[in-house]
Parts: structure tokens; sequence; C-alpha cells
């Protein structure tokens, strides 16, 4: 033992972090109790930083009580205001009711009821004589193995805290006592005290409704003159006939907090506690409206990103009249939309479009914001790119980018105001066109079918045409047969029967169609048509048509299947010397017997 106490001075005199955790491991009450003085009197900021990590822990290392008392009564007599409000955190902390309901039945008038009661479980408490025994023989002081700080004890007492209940009530009591006199003698010191320790309370702390009541030094900074709750020597309690959701702030000392506007901005920026971010909020909207305005414009862009939403939409709105907008560059305004909270953007976006210049942006920084998911910025992109027009191939580029934009209800008009522009750009090139009719979004795909149909460059290319031919997207395909069973009845420059297309190409496009089975049933005998019109131009091509035909002979749709049949026939009859290609492709059928058929 002598040794464990030896490492922990030379862990003390060194600042080692590791000397909390071992200190909690160690059972010794009385040598615990003597070393309070030496650590509280210690004014080095290593010493004190080990007394604040100490004092953040949980109340629950076995054996620890004399070295808690004696660092609180020493903080107490000394006036240590930041050690105080530690121990305020850390007794809040360590008592946490829950509800129980009971239940009553009268025999009498055999009638049943219940009512729920606030209670603390019992067997919260860690016993006080864990850790050491008297040897059975010789009475030697002897540690109880796997009752100290290994990793079976930590999770032994992980619910558990030193003290009873009765005595954790009255140290939050005591701790809170000592705040409350501060601010009758110095109202000034209290505040800043009081910001102190507010910002070591965090969101495990106010989990719920109950658990914000459980927090006897907190509720008392924030509504202790608030007609919802009401305090009792075991807790806060909500009174009758009201709602703990109906809370608002309620501060002991308002005076002094509405002379120190900038303690709560302090709480805004740094608190870890949700509730007591809001109550600095309301605090600072009922007693200084303005003042977020009126604080300077790089602290109010900080504050735009802040985790919690409220705050961040309450410096968005203050933006509104703040001043030094005018300074900002283009840089920092689009710095703001990349940081700041969703909640936010719509503020951001019309102080954007009242503040800047739409000529100042330029087309890779327009660009980007049109292609944003958040819907407001990508609306502030496409309302900036609407007063330009590329003028060069990288700014044409750009604007092929806007096919990949991640904000649904603005894409379709991206694209179409995109198309516009660059069938006015003085280099346009065909293979645009594929960009759209590439594109992963089928929005997108077909604005670029319109574009494709109403552009002459690009739909008299043919090589776009056997670019098309492998697109493998349905709705495209199904779009290339029907133009192309048009161009086949109005024999305008027909490509699909006899023009420059790729035989290879085309078939892949018609097996595509027709082993869809998804998709394209009113266009599949539009390609059994197809194929039959190209056959009876080239039957070379037999090998490689007639095996798609089966596919739609072989179709259990009766449309598919009359039209392949139909078309079977129609073959014999134009082209008579591929009878035995047809028979080898089709051996269900008899063509003797369907020819005879024929003639009668």
């Amino acid at each position: 033992m002598n040794s464990d106490w030896l490492l922990l001075e030379e862990l003390f005199e060194q600042g080692d972090p590791a000397f909390v955790t071992r200190l909690r491991e160690h059972l010794d009450a009385d040598r615990l109790g003597s070393f309070a003085a030496k650590w509280f009197n210690d004014r080095r900021r290593e010493a004190r930083r080990l007394l604040f990590e100490y004092l953040d822990l949980p109340l629950n290392a076995p054996r620890h009580e004399a070295l808690v008392k004696r660092l609180f009564k020493l903080a107490e007599k000394a006036g240590d205001d930041e050690v105080m409000g530690r121990f305020v955190v850390l007794f809040d902390r360590s008592v946490r009711r829950v509800c129980r309901r009971r239940y009553h039945y009268d025999w009498r008038t055999r009638q049943r009821w219940h009512e729920d009661k606030l209670r603390v479980p019992p067997d919260t408490t860690i016993p006080r004589n864990l850790g050491k025994a008297g040897h059975p023989r010789t009475g030697e002081r002897i540690p109880i193995k796997g009752s100290a700080g290994d990793g079976s004890a930590a999770h032994r007492f992980a619910n558990r805290r030193l003290f009873s209940v009765h005595t954790r009530n009255y140290l939050r009591r005591r701790a809170w006592r000592y705040f409350r006199q501060l601010g009758k003698d110095n109202p000034d010191r209290y505040v800043k005290a009081a910001v102190s320790f507010l910002k070591c309370y965090t969101d495990e702390d106010t989990l719920d409704g109950l658990a914000l009541l459980d927090n006897w030094g907190l509720m008392h900074v924030l509504f202790h003159h608030s007609p919802i709750i009401v305090a009792r020597p075991h807790g806060w309690f909500v009174a009758e006939d009201r709602r703990l959701a109906d809370l608002a702030p309620a501060p002991i000392y308002a005076e002094a907090w509405r002379k120190a506007p900038e303690l709560l901005i302090e709480l805004l920026k740094k608190a870890r506690c949700r509730p007591v971010r809001l109550w600095a909020l309301k605090l600072i909207e009922q007693d200084h409206s303005g003042f977020l305005s009126r604080l300077p414009i790089h602290e109010l862009i900080a504050l735009l990103s802040h985790e919690d939403s409220e705050v961040a939409t309450a410096a968005a709105e203050a933006l509104h009249s703040a001043s030094g907008l005018d300074q900002l560059s283009v840089a920092d305004w689009l710095k703001l939309l990349k940081t700041s909270k969703p909640e936010t953007l719509d503020l951001l976006c019309e102080l954007l479009t009242r503040h800047l210049d739409p000529g100042s942006l330029t087309f890779e920084q327009a660009v980007p914001l049109a292609c944003s998911r958040p819907l407001p910025v990508a609306r502030l992109g496409l309302q900036f790119l609407r007063s330009k027009s590329p003028r060069s191939d990288h700014e044409c580029a750009l604007l092929l980018s806007l096919t990949e934009a991640e904000a649904d209800a603005v894409r379709p008009e991206l694209v179409k105001w995109a198309r516009q522009a660059l069938s006015q750009a003085p280099g346009f090139q065909a293979n645009w066109v594929l960009e759209y009719l590439d594109s992963r979004h089928e929005d997108v795909r077909r604005e670029g079918w319109s574009w494709f149909m109403e552009e002459p460059r690009a739909r008299n290319d043919v090589d776009i045409w056997k670019k098309l031919l492998e697109s493998p997207y349905d709705d495209v395909r199904i779009r290339l047969v029907v133009h192309l069973e048009k161009q086949g009845t109005k024999r305008r420059g027909d490509w699909l029967e006899n023009g420059p297309l790729d035989g290879e190409l085309i078939c892949f496009l018609w097996s595509a169609v027709l082993l869809n089975v998804h998709r394209g049933n009113r266009c599949k005998p539009g390609v059994v048509g197809q194929i039959v019109r190209r056959l009876s131009r080239r039957a070379e091509e037999a090998r490689l048509l007639l095996p798609i035909l089966a596919a739609g002979l072989r179709s259990l749709r009766g449309p598919e299947w009359r039209a392949a049949l139909a078309g079977v026939v129609q073959l014999l009859e134009q082209v008579p010397h591929l009878e035995a290609e047809i028979r080898a492709v089709f051996p269900e059928l008899n063509l003797a017997t369907e020819s005879a058929a024929e003639s009668k």
C-alpha cells in the first residue's frame, strides 16, 4: 500500500493524467482524507487541472467520502467559486429519481386507483465498509479482492454513489447555499461564477424533464422564481395543475443577469447543455432585444455553424439588422453557405441575394451552388446562373455538370436552362446532348431527348445515333425504337432498313427492348416489325436477327407472339430463300401446314 501511495504522489507531482484514475482506485480512506489539504492548496496549474478532472467524474469511487468532504469544506471556507461550482454540478448528478406507480384498493367501496411517486431507487449507495476487513486470526487490515478499482468494481458501482440519499440531498442544498449567499453579497461575482459552472452541465444531465428537475442547483439558477415548479428538501416538483413544458426563464438575481448580456452570449457559445443555451437565448430576447445583431460580424457568423439549431437560427435572424454585411467577400458568403445549419439556409440565401451582386460570381462559384443538395442553395445558384451565358469551352463543361445536380425539385429547371444556354453557345458540340441522355437521372434524360429531337445538329449526327444504340437506360431505348418506327413509316431518311446505322448496334437495341420484362410492352410489336423490314432489305443479317425474332415468338404475351408469328410468315413470302434458316431457328413451327392454311 505504501508503494502504491508513493507512486500516486509521484504522478501528482508530475501532473500525469493517469493520476486521477489511479487515485480513484485507492481505498485507504485515511490517507485520502489527509491528502485533501495538500491537493487543494497546491496552486499549480497541473494540480488544479487534476482536481477538476476528479470532480467531473461520477461520485462512485469507493472509500472516497473523506476526500470529497474535506475538499468541499476547504473550497467553501476559502471562497473558491470555481471549485464550489464543480461541486454543485457533481452533487446535482449524484441524485436521480424515477417515477413509480403505486396502486391502491379500498375494500369498503371496492374502488381502485393509483398515484405516481418520484423516488430515488433503493441500493444506490456504495457501502462505506467496502474495501478492507480484518484478518480472521491476526486482525490485520487487508484489502478485499474484487472490491477496489478493477474492472469488475467499476462495473459494479456504475449506478451507485457515495453517501446516503439524505446526505447527497443535504450536500446539494449546501453547495447551492454558498452561491445563494454569494448572489446576495456580490451579484456580479455570482453571475460570473454561475456562468462558469453552467458550462459544465451536459445534455446527459438533462435527458428528460425528470432529469432536469433533479439538478437542484441548475434549477435554482435558471428557474428559481418560476411558478411552474416547487422546491422541497428532497428535490424539485412540478406545481399542481402546471406543466413542465410551460417553464420559462425566471432566474434568481435576475437584475444581475440583466447587467451581463455578454455572459449570456458566452453561454450561447460554450454551454454543452441545451436547456442552458435556450434559457440564455430567451433571456437575451427578453431583456436585451437587438443585442445579438450588435455583435461583431465574425461572432455572428461563428454562431451560424453552432450545433444547436435554435442558436444558429437566432444568429441568422440577427444578421438581417447587423452591420458590416457589405464588407463580406464572395468567398466569405460561400463559406457561410457551406458551414451553416440547414435551418438557416433560407435566411442566408435571402441575405446573399440582397447584398451580393450576381455578376461578382464566376461560373466556378455559381455552378457548385446550383448542384448543391439543399433546396435554397440550389435555387440561389440557378438565380445567379440566369444572368450569365457561357463564353468558353470550360464554362460549357461546367454547365454540363448541372446534369448531376442533387436537388430534385430544381434539377429539371436547371437542365432546361443549361440546354438553352448550350444551344446558343458559339462552339456547340453534338456530344453535349449525349451528356444529358447518359445521365443517371430520368428527368435529365427526358430533357435530353427533347433536346435531341429539336436540335438538327445532334439529330442528324450518325455518331450520336450509334452511341445512343448502346444506351443502358430503358427509357432511352424505348424512345429510340418509337422514333425509328416513325422514320420507317414516313420513309424519310430510313436509317433503320437501309441506312448507315451499324447492324449489330441495332440488334443490341432490339434485343434489349424485347427481353425487358418490365417496360416497353407497347413498342415490342413495333420492334418485331422493324426486324422484319430490315431482313427484307438485308437478308445477309438473318443469322443475327432471326434469334431476336425468336425471342418475340416465344413470349408469353399475346401481342408480341402474334406480331412475331405474322413477321415470320411475311418473311417467307418476301424472302423465300430464307426458309431453311427460318426452319432452323423456329423448329417448333409447321411451316408447310401454315403455308397450306394460308393458301386456303
